[in-house]
């Protein structure tokens, strides 16, 4: 019984088409089309369908292949825990966002370096898992999230600025300290804005491509 790449490089032969012509139809480089007949990669599922209509012959035929199965239930189990940690993090992020306004406004003296840095970390962890980048495609959705963006970043530079405590560290610190402050203040503020950015247009479970 032949392997899936064996049943590949039959077929392409079968049907006197190249490596290239294939490439060609399903729109990959010709190497790819290689690694797949030489058992270094595996096509996608969607390759598969495309594979089968220029080879004319069944998904079916292509998918008895143990290897491959066992290759789509790793990919699969990938996917799954990759979900997982996505919603984790995403409702993490909801959390530390709202902790993120201590560190901003300092109430009674409180704040926490740590929060905007699990901040941060949750954020790379989120964004590394996020699937939905498709959604940013069409340049309308693209442009609304940058504006966005920029209006919930000025808001709180304003909301910052007309802080007591902040107007307290600006009248009474030395210069060095109000340079660090300041720029502490404006990768908080950036951070936030992300957080809430993700939060609005990076949703995990809304993803379709609809407008």
């Amino acid at each position: 019984m032949m392997n899936l790449s064996e049943k590949l490089k039959y077929c392409r032969t079968d049907s006197n088409l190249t490596q290239a012509q294939v490439a060609d139809e399903l729109h990959v480089s010709r190497k790819t089309i290689s690694g797949w007949e030489n058992g270094h990669s595996f096509p996608d599922t969607t390759s598969l369908v495309l594979l089968s209509d220029v080879y004319h012959v069944t998904v079916d035929d292509l998918l008895r292949d143990d290897r491959l199965l066992k290759h789509y239930a790793k990919v699969n189990n990938a996917h799954l825990a990759s979900h997982k940690i996505c919603q984790f993090t995403y409702y993490a992020n909801i959390v530390l966002w709202l902790l993120s306004y201590v560190e901003l406004f300092r109430p009674a003296g409180m704040h926490s370096i740590m929060i905007p840095l699990l901040l941060l970390i949750n954020l790379v962890v989120y964004l590394t898992h996020f699937s939905g980048w498709y959604y940013f495609k069409k340049i309308g959705r693209l442009l609304k999230a940058t504006i966005c963006f920029i209006l919930i970043f000025m808001i709180h530079v304003v909301l910052d600025i007309i802080d007591a405590n902040f107007l307290d560290y600006m009248s009474h610190s030395e210069l060095h300290f109000l340079v660090g402050f300041i720029f502490g203040r404006f990768i908080l503020i950036m951070l936030i804005s992300i957080s809430i950015e993700t939060i609005v247009f990076f949703h995990p479970f809304n993803r379709s491509g609809s407008s």
